[in-house]
């Protein structure tokens, strides 16, 4: 089966940051997750390089804009490479297939009548890059930008305008018939409220003031306004106007996941302009919360930053990638900090899976000279800890499937947390020390290396070197390669293949500086 995921596409005008790592993380975990269950999956990410900020960046650098825009969209990329972001296509908006893809998307609109030219007068948040009614401001400023008094401006140009209120009628009735379009439910309740103010036509150009964008198609004295060129980038990724073949084997997308602050482009504008052009819908739009540090939103425009290099660093990437989903839920808004990480870290990883993986392999060394023992003669506890495993990998998938990332980690650490305890119950270096108690003994480092073998096939989606690591010194096929019906059940360890002890996966932490 195909699955085709996309993130947002970041604004270049600054260095990314901790939550643009979040963002592309999950989406890395629900990609490598489809992967594992054997589906066919198109990840997609890239920048936004068109953006009227960017081109008011390059100028403040003292540069040209595609000297700008082709450094900062580097740097993106390398934060992808980084955090191990397993995607298929970078796009960036300045690449010829999406000019030409954007551009024949917009031919649509205009054979279809849904464009037309006036003069326009509105509010513009120049950070969001967006327009907005008076009463969706914030004591008169732009309630993403609070801290930025200068954010909003009042703007006054020709511009094509899109007949987005010619689609509200099917807009509402998308929502009526598919409730799961837009998930989870209260940021679909937050889309329903805007039907309750009525949708009004939106801009789509803009005109003589901006240079550096696509041009419009007959019209070059006016460029693709910034958020619907952007928003076309899931089609053209994928071959619209340019490949249709590619294009008709991975759209619809399965899901696009993005931030709450640009659900309404997301929600609203985007299925009307597919309607108007004659495309299919998504499948459905998954909107996450931010990251909150210092008690406010991490974001380029505040400053309010956590560097995801140094923080790649700091814990190591595996680490990195676990800590930020099983920390901040993705559903909604989470605080977070070094010092919660750090406490997650140590809590988690270094006591709890490291500790489990470093003393399961030393016992086998020392008790059964590295091999897999015998399944032994199993007792109360191996029951107990296959019946954690089984519910674990029913419950982790339940989860993931949903995004629920912290709950999908939550449901793989009760099998840690269950193996640890097994061995407080077990103490297989009591047994050990009688003969006659070989059978329970085989038993119980049977029972933990098949809890720590299950562990690192389900911890693939977030933390992939190290399941690979844990699965070859299980003697195992790797995490990465395996195909999940042949690895996904309990008792497949073959007595005697050779096992080996590692390096720690996670020394303990005592204190960080990513911040």
């Amino acid at each position: 089966m195909k699955f085709y995921l996309t993130t947002a596409i970041d604004y270049v005008n600054a260095e990314p940051g901790l939550h643009h790592a979040y963002e592309k993380t999950g989406a890395d975990a629900l990609a490598r997750f489809h992967r594992q269950r054997g589906d066919d999956v198109f990840f997609l990410t890239g920048t936004d390089d068109n953006a009227t900020k960017n081109e008011q960046a390059a100028k403040a650098a003292g540069v040209d804009t595609r000297t700008f825009v082709d450094r900062n969209a580097a740097a993106f990329k390398r934060l992808c490479d980084t955090w191990n972001i397993s995607y298929d296509r970078f796009v960036r908006t300045v690449d010829p297939d999406h000019i030409a893809g954007v551009q024949e998307f917009v031919r649509r609109w205009i054979a279809n009548d849904d464009v037309y030219l006036t003069t326009y007068e509105g509010l513009y948040c120049t950070r969001c890059e967006a327009f907005y009614e008076e009463d969706e401001l914030v004591n008169g400023r732009c309630q993403f930008h609070p801290d930025n008094p200068d954010a909003i401006q009042r703007v006054k140009e020709e511009n094509f305008f899109f007949r987005l209120s010619k689609y509200e009628k099917a807009l509402r009735e998308l929502y009526e018939r598919n409730p799961g379009f837009t998930v989870p439910e209260y940021r679909r309740n937050e889309v329903i409220a805007w039907f309750d103010r009525g949708l009004r036509d939106v801009s789509v150009s803009r005109g003589r003031s901006l240079k550096w964008g696509i041009p419009w198609p007959g019209r070059p004295d006016h460029t693709v306004y910034v958020w619907f060129d952007a928003l076309i980038n899931y089609v053209t990724g994928v071959g619209f106007g340019t490949d249709e073949k590619k294009f008709k084997k991975w759209w619809p997308a399965d899901v696009h996941i993005i931030g709450k602050d640009i659900s309404r482009f997301h929600c609203i504008y985007w299925p009307a302009m597919l309607l108007s052009a004659g495309v299919e819908l998504p499948r459905k739009i998954f909107v996450h919360g931010f990251l909150e540090y210092r008690g406010q939103r991490l974001s380029k425009s505040s400053g309010n930053m956590i560097d995801p290099f140094a923080s790649a660093e700091e814990w190591g990437v595996d680490a990195a990638r676990y800590l930020v989903l099983r920390e901040a839920p993705f559903e909604k808004d989470s605080p977070i900090s070094p010092e919660l990480l750090n406490a997650r870290f140590n809590a988690d990883l270094a006591n709890g899976l490291g500790n489990l993986v470093s003393r399961t392999l030393a016992m086998v060394a020392q008790y059964c000279e590295s091999r897999v023992p015998d399944t032994g003669a199993p007792g109360e506890s191996e029951r107990m800890i296959r019946e954690v495993a089984e519910r674990a990998l029913r419950d982790h998938d339940g989860a993931a499937s949903e995004l629920r990332f912290a709950d999908a980690l939550a449901a793989i650490f009760s099998l840690v947390d269950a193996a640890n305890k097994h061995y407080q119950r077990t103490q297989p270096w009591q047994l050990a020390k009688s003969p006659t108690d070989r059978a329970p003994l085989e038993a119980a480092l049977y029972a933990g290396l098949e809890a720590v073998r299950l562990v690192a096939y389900l911890l693939y989606p977030y933390t992939p070197t190290v399941a690979d690591r844990i699965t070859t010194q299980l003697g195992v096929p790797l995490a990465s390669t395996s195909k999940w019906s042949d690895v996904a059940r309990w008792g497949l360890l073959r007595k005697g293949s050779p096992v080996s002890v590692g390096a720690p996966l996670f020394p303990r932490l005592e204190r960080t500086t990513a911040a």
